[in-house]
């Protein structure tokens, strides 16, 4: 009889062993399938490489934690909170170099003000959703009275970026002005283009007016805007020519248009800009 109970004891408790053994390996396969699908969500995130100026504020610069960041670079920001798929990198680079980079596939995206041009319009994808309106004005030294148009600056020293619509302006004043304005190229952004003309090492520069008080205010440059607007340009961001390029750019935009919508462009161009460029200039 006690060897009985004594059997029918241990029966019990092997198969108790079993039960718990066997809710064991099926809350490990739970745990793995559940790791395996935070894995698959993990993977379906794509990073984006973008290239960047990097020292051009209030757009895109470096803060005095050394952290990038500028109105430019706040809407990416902002686009990646909107799209978990999208994770954003920045890279650092002449607006030149980023062009080469896009094209070697080392970047996807370029963010730097970018507008539109011919010879881009051919060879690049552009976002749909303009970024912000640029007012670009003549910056003279804060004591010059006597530069305020293309005609004023006739044999003297203008230093401008490589690039860009302004650049395209004053070359077709150019062709037909006698003396003819002396170009010198910067490609280290409007920052040094402002302080040679700060330095007196230039007559006067072309910048955004926005760029122009920035540096005043910051910099410390005796600059200032003169004269009327040269030109106002919508910018955006610029991607390569290729399927996967476009439906990031469509992504972009969609946020964009969102932004836009419920106020956030406005307030991130109010932040770092010092007033809504968003809407166009009248």
């Amino acid at each position: 009889m006690k060897s009985s109970k004594s059997k029918k004891g241990f029966v019990q408790l092997f198969l108790m062993f079993a039960l718990l053994t066997a809710l064991a390996l099926v809350a490990g396969c739970g745990a793995s399938e559940q790791s395996a699908q935070s894995g698959k969500t993990d993977s379906k995130v794509k990073t984006y490489q973008v290239a960047t100026r990097g020292t051009f504020k209030p757009f895109t610069y470096m803060n005095d934690k050394d952290q990038l960041t500028g109105y430019d670079i706040e809407i990416l920001k902002e686009v990646e909170k909107r799209n978990k798929d999208i994770k954003f990198e920045f890279k650092t680079m002449s607006v030149e170099s980023a062009f080469v980079a896009l094209a070697s596939k080392q970047v996807d995206i370029i963010a730097n003000q970018m507008t539109h041009n011919s010879d881009r319009d051919t060879k690049y994808t552009f976002t749909k959703e303009l970024n912000n309106y640029t007012i670009s004005k003549l910056a003279v030294k804060g004591d010059r009275t006597d530069i305020h148009s293309f005609e004023d600056l006739k044999g003297k020293t203008l230093s401008i970026t490589p690039t860009g619509e302004t650049t395209r302006i004053v070359k077709e004043f150019n062709e037909t002005a006698e003396p003819k304005i002396n170009i010198t190229y910067s490609d280290k952004g409007a920052a040094e283009s402002l302080n040679l003309v700060a330095t007196g090492r230039a007559d006067a520069s072309i910048s955004y007016e926005v760029a122009t008080k920035e540096s005043k205010e910051t910099l410390g440059l005796d600059v200032k805007s003169t004269g009327n607007v040269i030109s106002s340009v919508p910018t955006y961001y610029i991607l390569r020519k290729d399927e996967e390029a476009q439906q990031l750019a469509d992504k972009i935009d969609a946020a964009l248009k969102e932004m836009k919508a419920d106020g956030t462009l406005k307030k991130l161009s109010e932040q770092f800009l010092g007033a809504d460029y968003t809407a166009e200039p009248k």
